[in-house]
């Protein structure tokens, strides 16, 4: 039996296409497969990796937010004062009565009679964490009480402008409450003040103690230190 031309090219044809097809089958397939898997595994991978940097430009904003809260935080302290002690009560009063001697129009003359001042009681701590941690916040507060005698309304304006003003930078206080009463013949307010005053700390404000080598400390014409006088009134 004769095998045509054609025919020997047909079969051949077809053992080709089956030998293509158990190559693809057995050897080719499989690697397929496994690149798909290895490109589908690199989506997923380059999905978390979008993730990363997302999260990456949110740490770098809240970095700086943080860089921003420190500085405000760090501004806002300033004004307090780290604690104060009996002798920075003492103080602050004597230079109320000083004021008689400052210079300019917003000069007032006042007597502190009799006070009660107290000492720093921390009430709260707060221990710093993340862009914070290592710093420990501290914040407490005492009261000032004393009676004072002022001559003239004037006088009396600026003597409570004062107070609240805080530009002696002597610390952050309140004025909580103010009695007085007027002696017309005497053309003088006579009262009673109490404050709260405020101490804040971080640990880089550190107290800094009254130098009291050159204060005269007694009481006279009942005056802290010293006598007032006629230049009180």
């Amino acid at each position: 039996m004769k095998i045509a031309k054609r025919d020997i090219a047909l079969v051949l044809v077809i053992f080709g296409l089956i030998a293509a097809f158990c190559g693809y089958k057995f050897f080719l397939s499989p690697d397929l497969e496994e690149v798909d898997k290895e490109k589908s595994a690199q989506a997923d991978l380059q999905v978390k990796i979008d993730e990363v940097k997302a999260r990456e430009a949110e740490v770098k904003n809240m970095e700086k937010e943080m860089q921003t809260w420190q500085v405000e935080i760090a501004n806002a302290i300033k004004p307090f004062h780290s604690r104060y002690l009996y002798e920075d009560g003492i103080m602050y009063m004597n230079n109320l009565e000083n004021q008689k001697d400052a210079e300019g129009d917003d000069a007032f003359g006042v007597r502190i009679r009799t006070y009660n001042v107290a000492e720093t009681n921390y009430t709260n701590t707060v221990e710093g964490q993340g862009a914070f941690a290592g710093t420990t916040y501290r914040a407490g507060n005492l009261t000032y009480s004393y009676d004072y005698t002022i001559r003239g309304y004037d006088d009396l304006k600026k003597f409570i402008n004062y107070i609240i003003s805080e530009k002696d930078g002597s610390g952050v206080k309140s004025l909580d409450s103010m009695t007085f009463a007027v002696v017309p013949s005497e053309e003088e307010f006579k009262g009673n003040i109490v404050m709260t005053v405020y101490a804040v700390t971080d640990g880089n404000n550190p107290y800094e103690p009254q130098d009291l080598s050159e204060v005269e400390q007694q009481i006279e014409n009942n005056s802290i230190f010293g006598n007032l006088g006629e230049d009180a009134q």
